[in-house]
Parts: structure tokens; sequence; C-alpha cells
């Protein structure tokens, strides 16, 4: 009995501890991530597609370090252009895409 009442006190204490770490260090960071890669992603649509720039030139643009952003083009030309797209993701799990639609430019998908 005193090794499942020790289990679960350490158990509850290592949740606290994770709940502290998110609460004051992770929550910001991933926030910060999601702003970053849809920023990327519509910024880089839009020079792509909109202003016909090259990939390269395009991550020029940008003031702020984007080398941690791993940033994918998807460019299917079968029936002219029908589908132009940036996606941006930051290590792999968050990431944003924006479509090109030629009625209103870059528009961020959910």
């Amino acid at each position: 009995m005193k090794f499942i009442k020790a289990f679960l006190i350490i158990l509850l204490v290592l949740a606290l501890i994770g709940g502290a770490l998110w609460q004051f260090f992770l929550k910001e960071q991933v926030g910060f991530g999601q702003v970053a890669t849809a920023y990327a992603a519509k910024q880089i649509c839009s020079c792509r597609f909109v202003s016909e720039r090259e990939m390269a030139s395009c991550q020029t643009d940008f003031t702020q370090d984007i080398g941690q952003l791993e940033i994918s083009e998807t460019y299917i030309d079968a029936t002219g252009r029908t589908d132009q797209s940036v996606t941006a993701s930051a290590f792999g799990v968050i990431s944003a895409t924006a479509t090109y639609q030629p009625e209103l430019g870059c528009v961020l998908k959910k």
C-alpha cells in the first residue's frame, strides 16, 4: 500500500512540474511557432504566386531568421496552375498552409 501511495505522490508531483513548464515556458513558444509559420507561409505564397518571384528571392525578404522553419511548395500545373500553395512548418509539429486563389491572392487554410 505504501508503494502505491508513494507512486501516486511522485506522479502528482511530476504532473505539477509538467503543468508549470507548459504554463510558463512552452505555451509561449508554441504560440510564437503558430504565428511564425502562418506569417511565413502567407508572405512566401504572396511573393511566389502574386509577385511571381523565385523561392530563394522570397526567403531573403525576411528580416528575422526563418532557418528553423521548413518551407515547402506545392505547384500542380495540370490545367493552367490550378493548385499553388506554400506550407511552413516548425519542428514537424506546427504548420500552416497558404493557398493562392486568383481572385483573392494567398489565403491561409485552417
